[in-house]
């Protein structure tokens, strides 16, 4: 009997834990800010010499209490999990910086230390 209630309590426990973990990411994100990781939100086009900024417009990310999710930009798909401050979005990955209720700042995460440039992408929850 002392077993049986021990292992409850540690599926409970665990249970309880899953269920913050997803809820604090649960629900719509809007991208209303994209810089690359020093800072930085213009560059210029490499061919034109057109300076252009970095924009997020249009990138809603939805994130489902199943740890399913989805892109409005192009309509991807992809399973998400949260590791630490590491949140995996399909196969990107990225350093959660800030999330709050209302509030989700995310860097792209380069592990191989690969990637020429890293954005910070700036979201407020809209639903």
């Amino acid at each position: 009997m002392k077993y049986l209630i021990t292992i409850s309590i540690i599926i409970l426990t665990s249970c309880i834990g899953l269920k913050n973990v997803s809820n604090e990411l649960v629900g719509k994100w809007e991208c209303y800010h994209k810089e690359l990781e020093d800072g930085t939100t213009k560059s210029a086009d490499l061919f034109s010499g057109e300076e252009f900024e970095y924009s997020c417009d249009g990138l809603i990310i939805e994130l489902k209490s199943d740890f399913t999710g989805s892109e409005s930009i192009g309509g991807l798909t992809f399973e998400y999990k949260k590791t630490d401050s590491i949140l995996n979005l399909g196969n990107r990955n990225y350093v959660i910086e800030k999330l709050t209720q209302t509030e989700l700042v995310i860097r792209d995460y380069d592990s191989d230390g690969t990637n020429i440039s890293n954005f910070r992408q700036k979201f407020k929850k809209i639903e």
